[in-house]
């Protein structure tokens, strides 16, 4: 199958394009800002400005699918860039629903969410329907591209999948060992450094190893029976002290707390831990990869 992956030169994207061209299932056509595909997979690339909507011409009929990773990520440094925010992540997804609304089999999209949607609880488990809170400008663009995404399902007939997605961890496609919270605790440690946590430590995320995100993705986004679905990626229940404990220990450096900044703390959402059994219904064996195992390799 003919398949898109908009922003395949970033992390995620780059893990897709990986994951989508083993075995040569999938043609793949990497779109990105940038002049070349930077990944180590060989795919077909064209330069696309999401920002720009003459540059989705280059959008042609052919794909099943497309994987839109397109977007800025980001929590307080949201309100600085809010123009940029909004037009990369809100605009240019209505820019691509515009471009395929009108194809006569217009492709399925792809779309992946963050935990920053939810109102985190202590101690639960947040189901896809759970309550949602809003602390930052990306958080909210990210829930308004799902609501974007259902309108255009609704009245254009445009399927979609959307997962949302905790916390990834590890790197399969480049030089740096991982990205994000587990890439932050890495560094500090290979360098010699204490790792520093806000207050106790004891706040809860789902980890989950990029290999584990890219299938859970691809299989069930295969899947018709997804179409206009919902999904938390399933992950490992851990708190950011048990993982940055694992970390300190393998590189032999210390934990260091540390009061929460003011700003830090007014956007922190609280324990964010997937109920993940509505993915685990369509694709059981959603998990292949531990920290702890992956950590000690």
């Amino acid at each position: 199958m003919k398949t898109a992956v908009f922003g395949c030169n970033g992390y995620l994207g780059q893990h897709l394009v990986h994951y989508l061209t083993l075995g040569k299932k999938n043609e793949v056509t990497g779109f990105d800002l940038s002049e070349s595909y930077q990944g180590k997979d060989e795919i077909a690339y064209l330069s696309l400005d999401v920002t720009d909507t003459g540059s989705f011409d280059r959008l042609t009929e052919d794909f099943g699918s497309i994987y839109y990773m397109t977007g800025l990520t980001g929590t307080d440094i949201s309100f600085g860039r809010f123009e940029k925010f909004i037009n990369v992540n809100e605009m240019g997804l209505l820019r691509l629903l515009q471009r395929v609304r009108n194809f006569p089999r217009p492709p399925k999209i792809i779309f992946p969410s963050t935990r920053l949607v939810y109102k985190g609880i202590e101690g639960l488990a947040l189901p896809e329907e759970s309550e949602k809170e809003f602390k930052t400008i990306y958080a909210l663009s990210k829930f308004n591209g799902e609501q974007y995404l259902a309108m255009h399902r609704n009245l254009f007939g445009v399927d979609y999948t959307i997962f949302r997605v905790c916390v990834p961890y590890a790197n399969l496609v480049a030089s740096e060992q991982s990205y994000g919270t587990v890439g932050f605790f890495l560094e500090k440690a290979r360098n010699g450094d204490d790792i520093s946590l806000f207050g106790d430590g004891n706040l809860r995320r789902t980890f989950t190893h990029v290999w584990d995100i890219c299938r859970q993705m691809v299989e069930v986004a295969s899947m018709p029976a997804s179409n206009g679905g919902v999904y938390n990626i399933d992950g490992e229940n851990l708190s950011l002290k048990e993982v940055a404990s694992v970390i300190a220990a393998k590189y032999e450096v210390g934990l260091r707390f540390q009061p929460w900044p003011e700003t830090a703390l007014r956007l922190e959402s609280g324990d964010t831990v997937f109920d993940a059994s509505r993915i685990r219904a369509l694709f059981p064996d959603t998990l292949t990869r531990t920290l702890e195992k992956w950590l000690t390799v």
